[in-house]
């Protein structure tokens, strides 16, 4: 923090009187666990509301705080024995803020001498929970907020030499918080102890000024704080020297350097932003870049699957295209065997090999050449005719009846027949090659056009593929220059600015850690200055000639508000007859609070406890200014139907917390106060500050929010 800022500092915290909560953290085995009580604007708010379900860990809250500054127990629940280790309470003073730690089972609490989020740039300083006669003592530091440490009471309050005890701010803690087993009973005062009951009445007392030792006190605090001023100035001179003589770099240096690697800090983080903001767009160009590049690595693969494709059915029908042209040829052959080879005809006589002068031909039945006879079905003769069908009607003769593949033998038939089935007709023949030809020129034709068209599809095919290829290879190319031209700079610009920020904390580092020694001066110089002004502020209380406030007078104070708070309430037949006595004990219609019913304790509580609250923060007694309140709703409304139709109006409810909001507006502006509440009305909705549902599915499930069984 720099001298400006603390300066700043101290003087927002001079309006503050006394004690404000600002957050409560639990340091967990596991992880922390926080309940905030700030505005947006980092101050207290004024009304806190700690909503929700039984069992979530509400009253723990107020529990901790209390243990916190001191208490004598904490929660014990197991789920915060499990994962708890020490409660950390943030908060306003009129010293400036503070945050107190303190370990489970503790007995020294440490002090940092500012904020929860800056805790770690100062050294803690520890000190003792008791007892609360040691000036180092956690109590006498929290009491001298409010100006009551080094208050003394008397054991016995009736008898004038009666021996006395320095009062702690656990008594105090009995008048700023009250918890479900004080709400709606009788120990409001702790009546079933006397001790504790004469302490209470007693501390009230210290609060407006009325106690019995009061001149005593004030004689004794001036001497007292007087050697504490004495001795805090030579402790801060020896510190100085102490320091000076390690070869200190002063103070204004080292904190220049912190503020200039603060700044570092900021340029460094807006440059990072801004890198992520252009690495961002850069990564959209480059994914847009990749999937154009998929898509065209995806056209190029369909356009090789297509080339290929149509090759191979070129090439299938070319096959068959020349199968075809073979068929053709062989057809046309032997059509045109008949006209070209004159089908061995007989032209020489084969005994002399003379020329014939006519070839032989079939005469009545017989050949004209050796007059034998011929079959009726044959009408013209070549060379072999006549002796294939012989054979033919021979071999049937040797070998006699054939079986059939179906194992039927068939009828037996004359060599006559035979020779009738054999086909010797040329112009039968002739006209079915003509046929087939015909037939299969036409198929041809077909298939050479289907041919033709795919082979000359084969160029536009190939140009596509070399265009689909380019068109991926240029995208791939675009790609790798994107990638090792765009994203490599990126990194290489955050890896030197995480260089930078590195060496800016540990520059940081080291000068904070110079600086804790300065920073204890500090702090001292902060609690001499004060001492200084509450001595200054006893010397002039001791020379006023104002006598001291009479308790009487602060008693029908008390009744007053009492009665103004109860008919805000509108506490039924109340009728005016609220009061508090001398013993402090509230009553309504002239009977004392134990008498009434269950809801009519509760409200009489409230009342009371609201009364002592708000007379004593209007009128700048010494109050630490902030109150927690458990369950205000107990025995109220729909709850007291059965047993207490008196107080069955759920409006009483209302009634209270529009009370406190409306003096939190007007009179009570800078105090503060927190309730727990299990389902608090409509119009305290805008004052929630934690809302526990109990359901691990939704919302937060309570104070220790991982602890769900």
């Amino acid at each position: 923090m720099t001298p400006e800022r603390d300066l700043e500092s101290r003087d927002a915290h001079t309006r503050i009187r006394g004690i404000r909560i600002l957050r409560l953290r639990l340091a967990g085995h596991s992880k922390p666990y926080e309940v905030d009580f700030r505005d947006e604007d980092g101050s207290p708010r004024p009304l806190s509301i700690i909503a929700g379900p039984t069992n979530t860990g509400k009253t723990s809250i107020l529990e901790l705080i209390a243990y916190a500054f001191g208490g004598s127990s904490y929660p014990d629940h197991e789920e915060i024995v499990r994962q708890v280790r020490a409660a950390i309470v943030e908060a306003d003073t009129t010293f400036g803020p503070i945050t107190v730690e303190r370990a489970i089972e503790a007995s020294t609490a440490l002090l940092f001498d500012t904020s929860l989020d800056r805790a770690g740039e100062t050294v803690p300083q520890p000190h003792p929970v008791g007892p609360p006669s040691d000036p180092a003592s956690l109590s006498s530091l929290l009491l001298s907020t409010v100006d009551l440490n080094d208050i003394q009471l008397k054991v016995a309050p009736t008898q004038q030499e009666s021996a006395t005890h320095i009062m702690s701010f656990r008594n105090l803690m009995w008048l700023c918080m009250v918890l479900n087993e004080r709400v709606g009973s009788t120990q409001i005062l702790w009546e079933g102890n006397y001790n504790k009951n004469r302490h209470l009445i007693q501390t009230v007392d210290a609060i407006f000024g009325v106690h019995e030792n009061e001149g005593a006190d004030l004689a004794s605090r001036i001497s007292r704080l007087n050697e504490q001023v004495l001795g805090a100035r030579r402790e801060i001179k020896a510190l100085e020297e102490f320091i000076r003589e390690q070869g200190s770099t002063p103070r204004e240096q080292l904190q220049e350097v912190v503020d200039n690697a603060e700044g570092e800090f900021a340029a460094i983080r807006g440059e990072l932003d801004r890198l992520d903001w252009e690495e961002a767009a850069s990564a959209q160009i480059a994914r847009e870049l990749r999937d154009r590049h998929q898509r065209a690595a995806r056209g190029a693969i369909q356009a090789r699957q297509r080339l290929r494709d149509r090759e191979a059915l070129v090439s299938r029908y070319a096959s068959l295209r020349a199968q075809y042209n073979d068929d053709i040829r062989k057809l046309t052959l032997l059509k045109q065997a008949k006209s070209i080879f004159d089908q061995l005809s007989v032209q020489v006589c084969p005994a002399c090999l003379g020329k014939l002068p006519e070839p032989p031909s079939v005469q009545a039945g017989q050949c004209s050449m050796c007059s034998q006879p011929v079959s009726t079905s044959v009408t013209s003769l070549t060379l072999g005719t006549i002796a294939s069908a012989r054979e033919t009607v021979a071999g049937l003769e040797d070998g006699g009846p054939s079986e059939a593949p179906n194992g039927k033998i068939p009828r037996q038939q004359e060599p006559e027949e035979l020779l009738d089935e054999v086909p010797f007709d040329d112009a039968g023949a002739l006209e079915a090659i003509s046929a087939d030809l015909t037939s299969t020129r036409r198929r041809f034709k077909e298939l050479n056009e289907y041919w033709l068209q795919l082979n000359d599809s084969l160029p536009a095919l190939r140009e596509a593929r070399a265009q689909a290829e380019a068109t991926e290879g240029a995208l791939a190319a675009e790609v790798n220059r994107a990638a090792s031209g765009k994203v490599t700079p990126y990194v290489a610009a955050r890896e030197s600015l995480l260089a930078r920020r590195q060496a800016a904390s540990v520059r940081r580092d080291r000068a904070n850690a110079a600086l804790k020694q300065w920073r204890i001066v500090e702090q001292r110089q902060r609690k001499l200055e004060v001492m200084a002004g509450e001595l200054a502020e006893l010397r002039s209380q001791n020379r006023s000639s104002k006598t001291r406030p009479d308790r009487n007078e602060m008693l029908a104070r008390l009744s007053s508000r009492y009665r103004q708070i109860l008919a805000d309430f509108e506490y039924p037949k109340h009728n005016d007859t609220g009061s508090i006595d001398e013993s402090l004990v509230p009553s309504v219609r002239h009977r004392p609070y134990r008498n009434a019913s269950s809801g009519g304790q509760v409200l009489q509580t409230l009342a009371w406890i609201l009364a002592i609250f708000e007379v004593a923060y209007e009128q700048g007694a010494n109050h630490p200014g902030f109150l927690l309140i458990d369950t205000p709703q107990k025995n109220l409304g729909g709850k007291a139907a059965e047993n207490d139709e008196e107080f069955a109006d759920v409006r009483l409810v209302e009634r209270f917390y529009r009370h406190i909001i409306n003096w939190l507006d007007g009179p009570g502006r800078g105090a503060q106060i927190i309730i727990v509440d299990n389902t608090p009305p409509a119009i305290a909705d805008p004052y929630i500050a934690v809302q526990f549902t109990r359901n691990p599915n939704s919302g937060r499930f309570g104070l220790i929010d991982n602890e769900v069984g």
